[in-house]
């Protein structure tokens, strides 16, 4: 006989569980406490479909009054838990469905509260004297045969319910070790193709992976914007240091300046990057980091520039992607762009590179570097 695998063995003892948890309890209540799991099941179904759907509604309201929260947002170094809510409102104003879920989060639990306060407006059914006499007349043997069958009927639901997650999960991660242990599993496997597939299959195959790959864009956008909102609350001693290396003249001749500055004051730390790529630790700094220490990597450089440069009234940004490595190579790198009023273009220049020549509005500046993200 082939061993049982772990799948259909738990589903086994779900099964068995909830037989001897039947007889023991007897028909009535064993009822009584089916009946319960379904009304629940049917509560969660509806409070979850109420909070989508209002969700889906309030979304664009959401945004645009946190786009005008934005736009007010006050200049100068704010208090830490002033720009950690800011930077929220960036991250709901600009992902739809991280907007969606945090809006579900809110309403679904006051959609469950309604839905749980309607379904006490009816006459409650009260264990009656009649119906406690008609029990205690029941034999005792056929009562516990009662409550064992339905019993069996709460342990089938229970193990479909059980494969149901499985199925999506592994739907969602069709290459994790979930999803080939569980194709190993007989029960699994039946009930996935006569039950799931048919009902929900071409949804899970088609819309979910859609869905999914649309989080983990949205999720790729939250982790490259993350400092935007945070990188805009800058401290004023920082701010004045900005004004002043950039003087006076035009935007290039203030752009240059800073360019030098950053690119000759700021030492590149090989110690940060040799402990990210031996031990895996990122030491996340910030620009007040880098201004006192006078240490960082491209990524550090750029944010410090970036911060410096909006001080001096120019309109900056932070661009992320692939630098050459000199050895015919590339690796991950930073660098920014500056907007030049009077020339109506984007300049290029990258400060961490500064003290190796120079690489400020260099016309073969793409032939080193690759973009992949602005913020």
């Amino acid at each position: 006989m082939p061993s049982m695998d772990v799948i259909s063995l738990v589903l086994l003892a779900i099964v068995i569980l909830s037989v001897l948890r039947g007889a023991w309890l007897g028909t009535y209540r064993t009822a009584a406490g089916l009946g319960s799991m379904f009304s629940r099941l049917l509560l969660r179904v509806l409070g979850i479909a109420a909070a989508l759907l209002l969700a889906g509604w309030a979304s664009p309201y959401v945004s645009e009054w946190a786009g005008r929260m934005l736009l007010e947002m006050p200049q100068g170094e704010l208090p830490q838990w002033k720009s950690f809510s800011y930077t929220l409102l960036g991250f709901v104003t600009d992902f739809t469905l991280l907007r969606i879920a945090l809006l579900f989060v809110l309403i679904y639990p006051i959609c469950v509260l309604i839905l749980s306060v309607l379904a006490r407006w009816r006459s409650p059914i009260e264990d009656s004297p009649k119906k406690r006499k008609k029990q205690r007349k029941m034999g005792a043997f056929i009562d516990k045969i009662g409550g064992a069958g339905l019993g069996l009927i709460a342990g089938i639901w229970r193990s479909l319910l059980l494969l149901a997650v499985i199925f999506i999960a592994t739907s969602l991660f069709p290459g994790s070790p979930l999803s080939r242990y569980a194709e190993t599993s007989p029960a699994y496997r039946y009930t996935s193709q006569t039950v799931f597939e048919p009902v929900a299959g071409q949804w899970i195959t088609q819309k979910l992976p859609v869905l999914t790959a649309s989080a983990t864009a949205e999720l790729d956008g939250i982790l490259q914007q993350k400092y935007d909102v945070i990188d805009r609350n800058i401290p004023a001693d920082i701010g004045q240091a900005g004004v002043k290396v950039a003087g006076s003249g035009s935007d290039t001749e203030k752009a240059k300046r800073l360019y030098d500055w950053v690119g000759s004051r700021i030492q590149y730390d090989y110690d940060k990057v040799t402990l990210y790529e031996e031990k895996g630790i990122w030491n996340e700094q910030t620009p007040r980091d880098t201004y006192d220490t006078r240490r960082g990597v491209c990524i550090d450089y750029a944010r410090l520039y970036a911060a410096m440069a909006r001080s001096a009234g120019l309109q900056v940004r932070v661009v992320t992607g692939l630098g050459a490595d000199g050895q015919g190579g590339y690796g991950s790198h930073a660098w920014n762009e500056v907007y030049i009023a009077g020339e109506d273009r984007w300049i290029e220049l990258d400060p961490t590179w500064a003290s190796g020549g120079n690489w400020f509005d260099r016309q073969d500046f793409a032939d080193t570097h690759i973009r992949k993200s602005v913020w």
